[in-house]
């Protein structure tokens, strides 16, 4: 385990991670269930357990305001549990559209908001975010009045700029971290948010991604914070946020930029998950290691494996979005079976690359690239498994499926519909250019969406730079 830890004098320890831990790893990624937050609760923001389109896209429904209100750069759409959407942008106002696409009604943060996805609890009628111009906000919504309303009813005003999604724990505690790098954690009683404490990462530990909550150790009760830093360290903190549990600073000797923060990924019993942290440079000189994916094993607290894509030039590509880890899936494997699952020669539409002779686990991760690729990596070895070829470069997250679909978006806004199941890994299912005439700039977010009580259609949430679309089977 190597460290750096100028921002406290704890001495890291290393992790014994016992049976216990892992089962109760697994209990809590199973008793999440659907936090409606891109995803699947903290364990990995990109993936939905509902289906997505399987056949195309049929229509558009474009979330145009009704008022002069308009949205900012990096627009990003949720959904709730009952089908309505929420837009955000840089734009100090946060928006609701029925799910019809008519407009609802608006909150006023007061200060401009953020490029990162606020997390919404629905069933309580709660939204929280931080935003560009700072402050940590709670949101009530009421859709029992017409129109309905949304107001801020609490701000803790002493936090400055973010750019990181608020993740909630099991114990209902929020956790946000600054871009200055210091993380904040929170409870809402009674309309008041109630500071819990905070930590701070040190000078120049920026953070412009995601973190991520796991019970990474039985050592220290509840889950931790997971944190990476534009600087390339990565932290464990403990739930109280009082000690840096351990740090893994591989990256920190050549800057990695950790753009995207955290995904965590389990990979059965059998392997200790591991923390991935794709490497980007946007907005800023390229590193060395810049498009390379890295994971950090969070038993030893020691890279695991380092994958450089097979299409991407170190230093001159980079990962911009955050990876999605897909469900679970039985491998048949043969050895020596150069493409367990199909054939590449003979199915329409398949991959670009496989590596021959390589065997694969049932733990599969994907991301995209800005040099033009979807990839697949198998978690346990880090060996990339399959390639897709979008033609333009990939700035967004993909987000998959409860059937492993995965979708992303290239950088003209064009819709790829990728087979993540092994009977046809990185086959292209559907492409769809709906958007590339209406939408001027590239996708930023991408979410899914289901109508259950209208014959069960299928769709996708967008979010571009400016607009903010639903698209529907």
């Amino acid at each position: 385990m190597t460290t750096h830890n100028e921002a406290q004098n704890t001495p890291p320890r290393r992790i014994h991670r016992t049976v216990i831990g892992l089962l109760t790893a697994a209990v809590f990624s199973i008793g999440c269930g659907d936090w409606v937050q891109f995803g699947n609760g903290p364990l990995n923001p990109h993936r939905k357990n509902a289906p997505g389109p399987q056949t195309g896209i049929a229509s558009v429904l474009s979330l145009l305001h009704a008022s002069a209100l308009t949205n900012e750069m990096e627009v990003g759409v949720l959904v709730d549990h009952f089908g309505d959407y929420f837009v955000s942008s840089y734009s100090p106002w946060i928006h609701l559209f029925f799910n019809s696409g008519a407009y609802g009604c608006s909150a006023n943060l007061g200060v401009n908001g953020s490029r990162a996805v606020p997390y919404l609890e629905s069933w309580e009628r709660m939204l929280f975010t931080g935003a560009e111009g700072g402050g940590f906000h709670a949101i009530e919504i009421d859709k029992s009045t017409t129109p309905c309303t949304m107001n801020v009813v609490a701000t803790d005003a002493t936090v400055g700029k973010s750019e990181s999604s608020p993740k909630r724990a099991m114990d209902k505690s929020l956790y946000m971290a600054e871009y200055k790098g210091i993380v904040h954690r929170w409870e809402y009683v009674a309309g008041a948010l109630n500071p819990l404490g905070n930590f701070f990462l040190g000078a120049g530990e920026h953070v412009t991604g995601g973190i991520a909550l796991y019970d990474v150790t039985p050592d220290y009760e509840a889950e931790e914070v997971l944190v990476a830093t534009v600087t390339g360290n990565f932290y464990v903190l403990d739930h109280e946020l009082t000690t840096i549990i351990w740090s893994e600073s591989t990256g920190y000797a050549t800057q990695d930029e950790y753009y995207a923060g955290v995904t965590v990924a389990e990979r059965g019993t059998m392997y200790p998950p591991v923390a991935l942290l794709p490497i980007a440079s946007r907005g800023g000189v390229l590193t060395p290691n810049s498009g390379l994916l890295r994971a950090i094993d969070l038993s030893l607290g020691n890279v695991a494996w380092e994958l450089t894509p097979s299409n991407t030039a170190a230093g001159e590509d980079e990962i911009v979005g955050s990876v999605a880890v897909l469900f679970d899936q039985p491998i048949d494997y043969v050895p020596g079976d150069d493409n367990p699952g199909g054939s590449s020669a003979t199915a329409p539409g398949n991959s670009d690359f496989r590596p021959p002779h390589t065997q694969i686990s049932p733990w599969h991760a994907t991301f995209a690239s800005t040099d033009e690729f979807l990839y697949g990596v198998d978690l346990v070895s880090g060996a990339e498994i399959w390639s897709y070829h979008m033609r333009e470069s990939g700035y967004d997250a993909p987000v998959v499926d409860r059937d492993n679909l995965i979708y992303v978006g290239d950088g003209t806004s064009r819709l790829h519909a990728v087979n993540g199941q092994i009977t046809c890994l990185g086959c292209l299912v559907w492409m769809d250019g709906s958007l590339v005439s209406t939408s001027t700039d590239d996708i930023v977010k991408l979410g899914l969406t289901r109508e259950w009580w209208k014959g069960g259609r299928r769709g996708l949430v967008v979010g571009t730079r400016k607009e903010a679309f639903a698209l529907w089977d």
